[in-house]
């Protein structure tokens, strides 16, 4: 298990602002039509990311379409990301933003990959409000 030095007051800011952005990243999925959209705690587990945001979607067109308009959205708000890949083909797009990392899945990829079984012991986030 990978150990962290406590928080300071202005890394409790920066954890706080992250996981905004990270649930406003499921929210926009969401509002995109994804079809599955949960979002891992991998603090714990990974020293690369903090979050995994995993996302599918019923075709490539919609995979994309949530790329773009997640990407615009954190663009808008001085988040850009340090890598994206997987967008030419629209299968699996991986969306690197350093302390988060999205995954949006066709669901034909998300159901052979099934990236969330692999990280099962990750606490999940939850983003929806009741």
């Amino acid at each position: 298990m990978i150990k962290r030095i406590a928080e300071t007051g202005n890394q409790k800011s920066k954890v706080k602002d992250i996981i905004t952005a990270v649930k406003t990243v499921a929210r926009i999925a969401d509002e995109k039509k994804a079809d599955y959209i949960k979002i891992l705690d991998m603090r714990s587990r990974l020293i690369i990311t903090d979050y995994f945001i995993i996302i599918s979607a019923k075709n490539t067109r919609l995979t994309r379409r949530i790329e773009e308009e997640i990407c615009i959205h954190l663009k808008n708000n001085n988040r850009y990301p340090i890598n994206v890949s997987g967008l030419a083909e629209g299968n699996w797009i991986l969306v690197d933003y350093d302390d988060f990392v999205i995954h949006i899945f066709t669901d034909e990829f998300m159901e052979y990959y099934k990236l969330e079984r692999l990280w099962k012991d990750s606490k999940e986030i939850k983003w929806k409000q009741s």
